[in-house]
C-alpha cells in the first residue's frame, strides 16, 4: 500500500516527464508495478497501449506491434512481470521507471526491452525517485543487492571491506 501511495504521489512529475518526451516526438516505455498506476496513466494518456498482465496474449502482441510500428502509438505502459522479458521495444530509446521492482535483475530486464539488437540509438532509463522516500530506500536496497552480487561473482575488480563484511553477515 505504501508503494502505491508513493507512486501516486509521483504522477504529476511523471506527467511532466512524459509530456516532454512525447512532445519531442519520441516514444516512451513506462514500467510500473501496480494496476492503480496503470489506470491513472491511462486516464491521462488514453491512446497508450499496455502490457500489464491484464491483457491476454493476443492483446499483448497487438500492443507491442502497435508501439513498434504505428507512429501514433507513442506510449507503452508495462508491468515488470508481464513485459520484463521476451519483448522487443526498440521503437523507443527512452524508458521511465515510475515504480521500482525488488531486484536489480528486473531493472536490467526492463531496460533490455529497448536495448536490443536493432536499436540504433543509445537507451536512456530514467528512474523517478523522491528524495527521502520509500523509493529512495528501495533504490538503495537494489543497489546494495547489486553490489553484493557483484562482490560474490567477482564482477568488480575491487571489493570494499564493508561489502565483504555484509556478505559475511549473510
Amino acid at each position: 500500500m505504501l508503494l502505491q501511495l508513493s507512486a501516486q504521489g509521483k504522477i504529476e512529475s511523471a506527467k511532466e516527464y512524459i509530456d516532454e518526451i512525447i512532445g519531442s516526438g519520441q516514444k516512451l516505455v513506462i514500467f510500473i508495478k501496480h494496476k492503480v498506476i496503470v489506470d491513472l496513466l491511462k486516464k491521462e494518456y488514453p491512446k497508450a497501449v499496455c502490457v500489464t498482465g491484464q491483457e491476454n496474449a493476443v492483446q499483448k502482441q497487438s500492443a507491442v506491434d502497435s508501439f513498434q510500428n504505428n507512429p501514433a502509438t507513442n506510449i507503452i505502459i508495462c508491468n515488470y512481470k508481464a513485459a520484463g522479458v521476451g519483448l522487443t521495444l526498440t521503437a523507443s530509446s527512452e524508458l521511465l521507471m515510475l515504480e521500482l521492482p525488488w531486484t536489480q535483475a528486473d531493472c536490467e530486464q526492463a531496460e533490455a526491452r529497448c536495448h536490443r539488437m536493432g536499436q540504433p540509438n543509445s537507451v536512456r532509463a530514467t528512474y523517478l525517485l523522491g528524495d527521502n522516500t520509500l523509493d529512495q530506500w528501495m533504490y538503495d536496497i537494489i543497489q546494495e543487492k547489486k553490489a553484493i552480487a557483484n562482490a560474490i561473482t567477482g564482477t568488480e575488480d575491487e571489493i570494499p571491506v564493508s561489502m565483504i563484511n555484509k556478505v559475511m553477515d549473510l
